[in-house]
Parts: structure tokens; sequence; C-alpha cells
């Protein structure tokens, strides 16, 4: 007969004595009613309780990576410390749990952490962005994404960081000093004897430090994608695999209902301009908006007020109408099934060393704030026009030109009739009807013309193989490759 003997829990040992006193403050104040209090003081007190809640979460956190890196959560019958911290019924999310476990390999954000120098939110970011990046660098071979590490990294340090700061300041004069301070930090830091990931932490924590925290996000992405241009282009040809759109009406006919959808970056930026174009023209915007509608509640009028429809619309309706009303208008332009007339009038800003593809450098950003890889905006630039913007070292504009970089109407009609308006793609079948666009067989960032004599029509399938690593071969047996003419096959071969 098995015999069970309940074993009691050694109970847990007395508080230290700061741990105690922070128990017996925060009693204090629970039982404290704030009404009490004059306003001045209660509004006064709970800005010092948010700021001292922010600092005990760092503490609370640090605490928690000691458990873990002492594997302290044994001792509590608990095999990890997700399971010991599950038992707590504490309120720290996954990410903040997750920033808890990093910690300890990021010495530095740590410190600023426990300086109050950085927020929580903030040094989760961080965090994530670095990890992202952890596998990456220092690595044996010294490489980085295929890239020279040490090379990549003080391009993203001196160059990006500052890019960065200067733009979130709205450009930065080149006798700031401001300006003088943070490039002096950053070379500071590109000369640090440490690893590439300390110098990426300790430059992202200055940016983090310099930037307002609903900018950091963005930034923090386009410096990943400056370190990792390959998995940038690796994600939009996976988003270009995996895109789809179906739609279907409801049973009851009240209207239509999207199933599924994804869009690639080109059909996004495409959408996010048209939708941005209309929700500026929208007759009724911004007059059905709730802030105007609270503001005509309190008797406020305007002479120049339009009318206003039904109700105020959220902006996931305003969104929609600006979808119907940019369609309505393509379909009354007449325009519908036109092909090879005008340019998607897309907004892409892009550096110079990011067209050369050196190492380091901030990733393109389109219209939508989206980062967007090289091959994609190399394709775009086939059939666009150029404003070129000279910067200074602070980021502000020195000077404009502006120049076309696609075939003028008549270029683009006597193209058409050369080739009979077909594909040029040796193999490739597709020809009146289909849209065509002009490859420049030079790339303009190499040579900075536009002549007819150098282009070529392509369908869109081709022309997208092309800018993303492919040589095909031209019905008329010349070879084309990503960086242009060439003699043979070099990688993949054509596609039709």
């Amino acid at each position: 007969m098995a015999v069970i003997v309940n074993v009691p829990r050694p109970a847990p040992p007395p508080l230290s004595g700061p741990a105690a006193l922070v128990v017996q403050a925060v009693r204090a104040v629970a039982a404290q009613d704030p009404l009490d209090l004059p306003d001045a003081q209660a509004v006064a007190e709970c800005s010092v309780l948010l700021a001292q809640l922010e600092a005990l979460t760092t503490v609370v956190l640090s605490r928690v990576a000691d458990v873990e890196r002492r594997q302290l959560h044994v001792l509590a019958g608990a095999p990890t410390v997700g399971t010991w911290l599950g038992a707590q019924q504490t309120s720290l999310d996954r990410g903040q749990i997750a920033l808890a476990r990093r910690l300890p390999g990021l010495p530095h954000v740590a410190a600023e952490l426990a300086a109050q120098r950085l927020s929580v939110s903030t040094a989760q970011r961080l965090a994530a962005a670095l990890s992202k990046l952890r596998r990456h660098v220092d690595r044996p071979d010294g490489r980085i994404d295929g890239q020279d590490g040490h090379q990549v990294v003080t391009a993203v340090v001196v160059d990006g960081i500052r890019q960065l700061v200067c733009e979130a300041h709205g450009g930065l004069a080149d006798d700031s000093t401001l300006l003088a301070s943070v490039s002096a930090q950053l070379a500071g830091i590109a000369g640090r004897p440490v690893s590439e990931l300390a110098r990426l932490e300790a430059a992202m924590v200055l940016l983090a430090q310099h930037v307002e925290p609903g900018l950091l996000p963005s930034g923090l992405a386009r410096l990943v994608d400056a370190v990792l241009p390959n998995e940038l282009e690796r994600r939009a040809a996976d988003a270009h695999s995996n895109r789809r759109f179906s739609m279907r009406r409801h049973d009851d006919g009240s209207g239509w209902v999207i199933v599924e959808g994804e869009l690639d970056l080109e059909c996004g930026e495409l959408l996010h301009t048209v939708l941005q174009a209309e929700l500026t023209a929208d007759p009724d915007n911004p007059t059905d908006t709730q802030a105007y509608a609270e503001l005509r509640e309190q008797g406020w009028t305007s002479e120049q007020e339009l009318p206003v429809c039904d109700g105020p619309r959220s902006l996931r309706q305003r969104r929609h109408d600006a979808l119907r009303n940019g369609l309505r208008r393509y379909l009354d332009a007449g325009i519908s099934g036109l092909r090879d007339k005008t340019a998607p009038h897309l907004a892409v800003t892009v550096g110079i060393d990011t067209l050369h593809q050196a190492p380091g450098a901030l990733p393109a950003v389109g219209g939508s704030g989206a980062t967007l890889p090289v091959s994609l905006v190399s394709r775009w630039s086939c059939d666009s026009t150029l404003t070129r913007f000279v910067f200074s070292l602070g980021r502000k504009v020195l000077e404009t030109s502006h120049s076309e970089r696609t075939l003028k109407a008549h270029e683009r009609r006597a193209a058409h009739l050369q080739t009979g308006g077909c594909c040029q793609g040796a193999g490739c079948t597709r020809g009146p009807g289909c849209r065509l666009i002009p490859h420049h067989g030079n790339p303009w960032a190499r040579c900075h013309t536009t002549s007819l004599a150098d282009t070529v029509l392509l369908c869109e399938q081709t022309h997208h193989q092309l800018h993303t690593g492919h040589t095909i071969r031209l019905k008329d047996g010349r070879w084309l490759g990503p960086d242009g003419w060439t003699h043979g096959l070099s990688g993949h071969g054509p596609s039709g």
C-alpha cells in the first residue's frame, strides 16, 4: 500500500529592507483617497507615481532576468521562468518578459534603462531590433548578409543614425551644436574596440535618446534593413509570391466582403497613394469627423463648411469611401483598358548610395513609410520622373533638379512601332494589350542618361525577373542582366 506524504514547502524568507519598504509604501499610497488631496497636489503626485511605476518596472525586469540567469525558479518548483511567472499572476506582458531575458546580453541598454534614461517600451523596441541582428553579426568570417561586416556597421552607425536624427529634427544646420555632438558621439562609437553588435547597440541607444518615441520604430526598422538588405529583398519576394485578393457578395445582397488578401509592396504603395490622394480630395472631409461634430454641438459654425453627411465617419469608413471615389474617378476618366500611357505616380525617397547598393546605406522609403528593396526601386525607376536633392550634412536641402527617367510620348510610340508592341524578351509572347515597361539597358544610377536607343520594352513579368537577379536574352540575341548589357548568361536564364 502506497503512502502519500505531503511535504510542506519551506516558508519564504523575510523580505529585505528595501523590498519591505516598497511594499509598505505601496500599501500606504493605495489606502489614501486622492479626492482628499488639493487639485495641484493630486496631479503632481500622479505624475511622480507614474515615473516611479516606470522605475519599479525596470527594477522588476532586472530581478526577473536575475531569476532566469541563476535558474532560481527551480526553488519554487517551476521548470522555466515562464512557468514561474505564470504562477505569480503578474501583469507583465510577453514583450516585457522577452526584454527581461534579453537584458543580460545588452549591457548598454540595461545600464541606460536602470538610469531611467530609457523607458521600458523604448528598451523593448531596441532589444527586439538587436535580437533580429544578433545571429547575423560578429560571425567568424566577418560578413553580414554577404557584405563586409565592419564596413556595414560603420556606415550604419556614422551615417545612418546621423541621418535619422537629422530627419527627426526637420534637418539641422551644419553648424548646429546638436549635429556636432551627435556626429562626435557616433564617431566615438564607430571607433570602439568592441563587437559589431555592441557598436550597433550603443548607436541605437543614442538614436532613441534623440528622437521622439513615435519615430523610433520606423527608424529602427530602416536600420535593420540597412544592415540586412538581402533580408528585405527576400521579404519583398515572399510578399510578391504570396500576393492574392478575393472578394464575394454577401448572400443577402447587402454588399461585398473581402474574403482574404495580401498585397505585395508595389500594389500596397499604389493603393496607399490612391487612398491618400482621395482622402485629401474627399468633399465630406473633414466636416463629418467626430471632432467637427462635437464643435457643432457646442454652437460652432463656419460659412465655408461643406454639407455634412448623415453622421461622422470612422477612419476606416473614410478609407472605404476614398477607394470608392478613386475607382469611380478611374472609370469616369475613360482610361480603363489603356496601356502604356502614363507611369505610376508613386513617391519614393532613395539615396544615391542606396541605388549603388553601398554597404550599410539606409533603404529607400515609399510614400507610405514602408522600406523598399533596391530591386523594386530600380524596377520602378525605369519608367519614372526623378527629382534630385542635394543635402547638407544636417539633412538640409541645398539644391534640387528635375529630370525624366522615362520615354517621352513620341519615343514611347516609336518603341512600340519598332517592336510591334511586343515584349522583347526571348520566348515571351506577350504583346499588344499588355502593359510594357521601358527598361534602360545601362542603369541610370551609373550613366545618368535616358535614350531610346538604350531602351527595350519588357512585360511586367520579364521586367520583374530582370530586377530580381535574372539575366535574360532578347529576341534580337542580345543579353541583358540586372547591371546592364552582358555577353552571355550569368546566373538565371531568360523567362517569357
